[in-house]
């Protein structure tokens, strides 16, 4: 990546950090207009790919670098990756021509697939004329915030692989309520995922909800409005980093109170340890032990 953007309009130095930024999932930039500071389709073009690739399993990618491709495309999850991916690029591109924001080529093609790609691995770089798409878009980046990108990767939110298990395990509820002596199992990439592993999921994915309910509803006790007070929880716990300024509230979290920035910090912790391994230091049995 570092090789391939120091090709292109950037500097050593800039290569070096977007390198590091993008590969990280992370997000950070060297310019306060971020990838848009270099407005160049190559750049975009380069991060997007890498971006991709950050939030793919890294466990596939090394069996794709040793030449065994065919893991990759029987895995259940990256073939879900990639559906998401699809199927919200043709979302974007029909709220981006209902908005008449359609004013390239590029606006219907390379920018919304780098928002998407961009928003689902977490690492949060935006392109300037992303808050002109409409609500209907916005939505879109909430749901792939939560959904996240593979695990095994450097990316943030809830990760595929358990959105997965928990339709899995739904559909196998629902069936059971017509067939009830039936016996159901949750099966991801042609194994059997134990019910204990299932169980766990299902418990984390409610935690990850309860946390931006409550990291929400106090923001909006700080005077926070309420949708940039959900949105900036919920960004901050899939370690996304979307500004608030996507929905309204302001240019950055800079005018978030010095309180809503200490809460935030201890979701953006919590959402990045996978929040068993904060929320156990809150448990009486683990001081015990």
């Amino acid at each position: 990546l570092f090789i391939l953007l120091i090709i292109g309009p950037m500097d050593t130095f800039e290569a070096i950090c977007h390198a590091f930024s993008t590969m990280s999932t992370g997000g950070f930039s060297t310019a306060d207009a971020s990838i848009e500071a270099w407005d160049s389709i190559y750049i975009e073009s380069v991060v997007t790919v890498f971006m991709f690739l950050g939030g793919t399993s890294f466990v596939l990618l090394y069996r794709a670098a040793h030449g065994d491709f065919k893991p990759i495309w029987q895995n259940d999850v990256f073939r879900a990756y990639v559906g998401i991916i699809f199927v919200c690029y043709v979302l974007f591109v029909i709220a981006i021509f209902y908005h008449g924001q359609a004013y390239s080529i590029k606006s219907v093609t390379l920018d919304p697939l780098f928002q998407i790609v961009s928003t689902i691995t977490s690492t949060g770089y935006e392109v300037s004329d992303f808050s002109n798409w409409g609500t209907f878009t916005l939505s879109l980046v909430f749901a792939l915030m939560f959904f996240g990108a593979c695990a095994g990767s450097t990316s943030g939110g809830a990760k595929i692989d358990r959105l997965i298990y928990l339709l899995k395990n739904c559909r196998n509820e629902i069936v059971r309520c017509v067939y009830p002596n039936n016996i159901f199992t949750v099966r991801v990439n042609r194994r059997v995922i134990p019910h204990e592993t299932v169980s766990k999921v299902i418990a984390f994915l409610c935690l990850y909800v309860m946390i931006i309910m409550a990291g929400g509803i106090i923001l909006t006790a700080l005077g926070l409005p309420l949708v940039d007070s959900f949105f900036s929880a919920f960004s901050c716990i899939s370690n996304t980093g979307l500004g608030a300024g996507v929905t309204g509230y302001g240019g950055s979290y800079a005018l978030v109170p010095d309180v809503g920035k200490w809460l935030l910090a201890i979701i953006m912790m919590i959402g990045r340890l996978e929040l068993f391994t904060v929320l156990i230091l809150f448990t009486p049995t683990f001081w015990k032990k």
